[in-house]
């Protein structure tokens, strides 16, 4: 018969598959030991391609300075829990996907780093969002200097007509209009 914690470990299991986020586990090396059904389907590589593979991070961040400091943050050099700090990782088909990562530091009875857990959200589409929000808002207030910039020149052309006509008037003995 299974125990109460064996029926904990195996929702914990589940809720970890079939969560809507990137879920993974790192041992104290930067091993994955967790990879979960969304991380496949963000990242395009299949659990038994993540787990045991010594290049999976060569994969996910190709450029050897961005993944010392990725490394950073799940391997040794994590020292510690982090919230909301995003990287870019590329995909198995090239496509670069911005994670927003929170990830705790797994420590033994010893209090010894022996790994890390971490959650991440493809915020790629939110991004996209708020740079053309950004690009927006500029085209705006240009729009909105331009035609401040337009207003001046038609007020400083109303201001000529007016004593232009205002001068016609006084040559032609009349009071001044404006």
């Amino acid at each position: 018969m299974l125990t109460l914690l064996d029926k904990d470990i195996g929702m914990y299991k589940e809720l970890i598959e079939c969560a809507n986020v990137i879920i993974n586990a790192f041992d104290a090396s930067g091993n994955v030991l967790i990879w979960n059904k969304a991380s496949e389907e963000i990242t395009g590589y299949k659990k038994k391609e993540a787990i045991g593979n010594k290049k999976i991070m060569e994969l996910l961040y190709p450029d050897a300075e961005y993944r010392s400091e990725v490394l950073k943050s799940i391997g040794t050099g994590f020292k510690n829990n982090y919230k909301n700090v995003e990287f870019i990782l590329k995909t198995k088909y090239g496509d670069k996907k911005s994670i927003s990562w929170s990830a705790v530091l797994v420590k033994n009875a010893k209090g010894e780093s022996v790994g890390s857990f971490a959650v991440g959200i493809d915020v790629s589409i939110k991004n996209v969002v708020k740079e053309r929000e950004r690009e927006s808002f500029r085209a705006l207030l240009k729009s909105v200097r331009f035609h401040e910039d337009i207003k001046q020149k038609y007020e400083v052309l109303i201001q000529q007509l007016r004593e232009e006509v205002n001068s016609l008037c006084k040559d032609l003995s009349r009071p001044p209009k404006y």
